[in-house]
């Protein structure tokens, strides 16, 4: 049975961090690996099989999956290929485990020698074969994470958990399958403009007739790259910016919650509270 987390709650442990070059020679079977496993693919040419679907990688594309898949990898040609492989956990429930545990055929892995079972709740991607496109941006990261564990210094653990944490998170805005490119561009047009306008009308009618697309559609779009509905970005940024007026003005709590674009005092403090656990007038 799997635990479940959310995507904010990853620690990740990282048992395994290295760039390995692969000989032309190069093969494996079906597999299962009893940890999580991400490869990152810098030169050369490899066939990747995941749960039946067949990859051939190239250079800036990474890969991740669970052990619940199947997969094999073999070499293309006669150079090998170069590749970074990272094993890891997203918590440290098994932190004991310190020593990488080999993968097995898909006939004779061992259920019971599985660090953990975690599924992540808002990111639903991470739970089956995951295939980004372009992770580039993320070179010196993998880099960073190998250094990390073949020199390790003071706190490597630590700092292993942090780089691979920020690469995770990383791929997560990377995923496909959450946002579009058009409509991330459209929605970095959206945010400006809540920002800019946050004391005026900011109803998803107001903003979907502003950028002439069905309010639904722009809220769709907002969930996928965000993981916020319209009206929750549009009363977060309000906060924010009240939170930022009682710090820095001697406006009443009353003009402040006007100022932001709040219609009721009351709407204003249990929107306050909800999002810093704290009324407005704890900042005065």
């Amino acid at each position: 049975m799997s635990n479940s987390i959310k995507l904010d709650d990853i620690k990740p442990y990282v048992r395994y961090a290295k760039i390995l070059h692969m000989n032309g020679d190069y093969s494996t079977q079906d597999m299962r690996a009893y940890d999580n496993r991400l490869l990152y693919f810098f030169t050369g040419n490899a066939k990747l099989v995941i749960d039946s679907v067949t990859y051939y990688p190239e250079r800036g594309q990474c890969f991740m999956w669970t052990p619940d898949s199947v997969y094999s990898l073999s070499a293309e040609s006669h150079d090998g290929f170069t590749v970074m492989v990272v094993n890891f956990d997203y918590t440290f429930s098994a932190r004991h485990i310190s020593l990488c545990v080999p993968p097995a055929s898909k006939d004779n892995f061992d259920e019971a020698l599985r660090p953990e079972n975690i599924t992540i709740s808002d990111m639903p991607e991470f739970n089956s074969p995951l295939f980004i496109r372009d992770m580039h941006n993320s070179e010196f990261d993998f880099h960073c994470l190998e250094n990390e564990f073949v020199s390790p210094q003071r706190n490597y653990v630590s700092m292993l958990s942090a780089i691979m944490q920020k690469i995770l998170l990383t791929t997560a805005r990377q995923s496909g399958t959450r946002a579009s490119i058009g409509s991330t561009s459209l929605i970095l047009s959206v945010i400006e403009y809540i920002h800019k306008n946050y004391a005026g009308d900011l109803s998803n009618a107001a903003i979907g007739q502003h950028f002439n697309y069905h309010p639904n559609y722009i809220n769709r779009c907002m969930l996928a790259n965000t993981g916020q509905s319209l009206h929750q970005y549009v009363v977060n940024a309000r906060v924010l910016k009240a939170l930022e007026l009682l710090q820095t003005t001697d406006l009443s709590v009353t003009e402040i919650s006007r100022e932001v674009g709040f219609k009721s005092i009351k709407h204003f403090s249990q929107s306050f509270k909800r999002c810093y656990n704290y009324s407005p007038t704890h900042f005065r």
